[in-house]
């Protein structure tokens, strides 16, 4: 009778020894498991690296007949939250020398629909006589506007004390699955520019079109497009003339790379 008692109590002893330990194997392995799922919802939601590229190429003609080839290459790889940006634009109208641009952005997610956006940006233009190349400080936003207009809009400070705005923003419009339309506006505003070949100050340079376009498939959309553009023109200096305010109907046709 006196053994059993004591192997009771011997039990009882080893019983409560025992379940501190269970509970910490037990407590770990749930934190184990916690942690697996969290760095799963990561990995589904928002942890991944993504990629995607836009190639833009089109023949635009202007209300004297004049032609110009402009392109725009819009890159960006990143996750969710984080995203490398390159933009590029570029311009050569027949007779002239090539315009273009090229900026370098980092993309933090600050909102659901929005993105802050910081970098910088090279621009080169060729058609004037002197400090034909320049690099500017961006910060800006880009995302969706209500109504699903996406939307970017950019402050400019740079070189020569150049401070400028852009702002940019585009619908889609279906008709079909396979038709769809893009009416959209574009904006320049120069508040400030000290080179030797300085634009007007003001809205220097503004643009509403639509562009139309057919998907063949996921990669390849022809499309005709047809805009609204005015130019405010060159200010007179030592190393250039004052040119006329330049306005009218230009339209051509292109092709959109999605890849």
């Amino acid at each position: 009778m006196h053994i059993t008692k004591l192997f009771s109590v011997v039990a009882l002893l080893v019983g409560f020894a025992v379940q501190p330990v269970w509970a910490a194997e037990d407590m770990q392995m749930e934190n184990m498991a916690d942690d697996h799922a969290s760095m799963q919802m990561q990995h589904e939601h928002g942890g991944q690296i993504y990629a995607a590229n836009s190639l833009e190429n089109k023949w635009m003609l202007d209300r004297h007949g004049e032609g110009s080839w402009q392109s725009e290459l819009e890159s960006w790889i990143g996750s969710d939250d984080n995203k490398l940006f390159i933009k590029a634009d570029s311009k050569k109208a027949e007779s002239e020398q090539l315009d273009a641009s090229i900026m370098a952005l980092y993309s933090r997610n600050i909102s659901t629909f929005w993105d802050a956006q910081a970098g910088l940006r090279y621009r080169q233009n060729n058609t004037v006589a002197t400090d034909k190349r320049a690099v500017d400080a961006v910060v800006g936003i880009h995302g969706l506007a209500p109504y699903f207009f996406e939307t970017q809009a950019y402050l400019y400070i740079g070189e020569h004390q150049h401070v400028s705005m852009s702002l940019e923003a585009k619908r889609d419009v279906l008709w079909t699955q396979k038709l769809m339309s893009e009416p959209f506006v574009k904006a320049t505003v120069l508040l400030k520019d000290e080179s030797k070949t300085p634009q007007k100050t003001g809205l220097s340079h503004a643009e509403v079109g639509v562009q139309t376009r057919y998907e063949i498939n996921k990669m390849l959309m022809p499309f005709f497009e047809i805009a609204y553009e005015s130019d405010l023109g060159q200010k007179a200096t030592a190393w250039q003339e004052v040119t006329p305010r330049g306005y009218g109907v230009v339209y051509g046709l292109g092709v959109l790379l999605k890849f």
